[in-house]
């Protein structure tokens, strides 16, 4: 009987060592297994919950605002415009169930700095056009961890836009996100295309990194927060108790909402709590911020050019469903699965 009092849900444990968000715009999970923190979002789920017959409605009115207020965005296509518009609206219907910010992709296809934070700037007029009462100190944008969108996260904080750098898989882009102010990174445990092809296996998650970028966050002074993203188990999301935020897909959040472990079982597990792990993690503080030869060399060389290979496949992918959304918006109307 001592044994199984002493067991607590997997779920729960995890609330009560790191922020846990919801990476998802199912407002049904977010409503069966919240509260949560934040709300994280991307280009793919943006385009699968369009795909849900409920949405209909809210695609048809996104494509339809975009033709009717594209004179003001001249810059970009109806078609972007209301990708954008969309991915907004998800997102504000997900604010009543949480308590912190709405995390909204900037468009992954974008190549420069001034894309990147003209991008920015019209979702946050977005969202204030379709929400006038929002906080926007509750809107934060992710941006890609490139040069170009991480001198872009530089700019959008000097205006009083919150970022967090995506797509990001190495020591290198931390730190230079933390520099440009990012209010997040979101380290990808994984690899991205591990999520979309049940066949391919990506190796060994670096978890270490998380723990690393926290330490060199904390160590340095950085407000940055680390977002561990892109778990795959429940043994991934154990280890990173402890980590700033961890945001988590709908199949982990259910598994982990149903099982139950005990307690002192559960907290040697963490990195944050293994000597071993954390004994080493310490990197003296580096700049990259003004010189983009030395960011590009150390970015290349980083893991063997593995972090920088894993980068490139992740964007290719979110700019997949960022045409498929955008051609979904060329006729709301035609609009079905498959």
């Amino acid at each position: 009987m001592g044994s199984l009092a002493e067991k607590i849900n997997l779920l729960e444990y995890l609330r009560s060592k790191s922020q846990v968000d919801c990476d998802s715009l199912d407002i049904e999970l977010a409503t069966e297994l919240g509260p949560f923190v934040d709300c994280t979002s991307n280009q793919a789920d943006a385009y699968l919950e369009l795909l849900n017959p409920q949405r209909a409605a809210l695609l048809k009115k996104s494509a339809a605002l975009a033709q009717q207020i594209h004179c003001d965005f001249p810059h970009v296509s109806p078609e972007e415009l209301a990708v954008e518009i969309s991915m907004v609206s998800l997102s504000l219907i997900l604010v009543p169930l949480i308590t912190g910010d709405i995390h909204v992709m900037a468009n992954p296809t974008l190549q420069t700095t001034k894309q990147f934070v003209e991008n920015a700037q019209r979702i946050s007029k977005i969202c204030t056009r379709l929400q006038p009462s929002f906080d926007q100190s509750r809107l934060c944008i992710k941006v890609v961890g490139t040069w170009e969108g991480l001198q872009a996260c530089r700019e959008l904080t000097s205006l009083g836009i919150r970022t967090l750098a995506t797509t990001l898989f190495t020591m290198e882009q931390a730190i230079l996100a933390a520099e440009a102010g990012c209010v997040y990174i979101a380290p990808f445990v994984h690899e991205l295309k591990a999520f979309f092809d049940e066949t391919y296996h990506d190796g060994e998650p670096i978890l270490p990194l998380c723990v690393q970028a926290q330490r060199y966050f904390e160590q340095h002074s950085y407000v940055t927060r680390v977002k561990a993203a892109g778990l795959l188990s429940v043994d991934e999301a154990v280890k990173l108790a402890g980590v700033a935020s961890l945001t988590v897909a709908p199949s982990l959040l259910h598994t982990l909402s149903r099982s139950e472990e005990l307690e002192s079982q559960l907290v040697d597990r963490s990195l944050f709590q293994d000597k071993a792990t954390l004994e080493g993690q310490e990197v003296e503080h580096t700049t990259f911020i003004d010189n983009e030869a030395m960011f590009r060399e150390a970015f290349a060389k980083s893991a063997g050019g593995k972090g920088q290979s894993k980068t490139a496949q992740a964007i290719e992918i979110f700019s997949e469903y960022q045409i498929k959304a955008e051609s979904m918006m060329r006729d709301p109307d035609l609009t079905r699965i498959g």
